[in-house]
């Protein structure tokens, strides 16, 4: 929907269980990608971008810089899209 994830609930989700969380859903900014990198230390492992990247909002190489090199994870291009590690 490219409005931005749900910030809060996925706070409230990743502290609640004792398992890896992927967010996935309205990420449409480097700003959003850096709300959810704050999330890390609290179960937000990765981040699914999806048609933020077909628009253009997000690159690639601005999202690799925003969150560090070497972050991004390749997923096999079969299940098409990719994490941050």
């Amino acid at each position: 929907t490219l409005k931005g994830p749900n910030i809060e609930s996925l706070r409230e989700l990743a502290t609640a269980i004792n398992i890896p969380t992927i967010a996935s859903g309205g990420i449409s900014s480097i700003t959003d990608l850096l709300s959810l990198l704050a999330l890390e230390p609290m179960g937000v492992e990765g981040a699914i971008v999806g048609r933020a990247l077909y628009t253009g909002d997000i690159s690639l190489t601005e999202a690799n810089q925003a969150v560090g090199q070497g972050r991004w994870q390749d997923i096999p291009p079969n299940l098409g899209y990719s994490a941050f590690a």
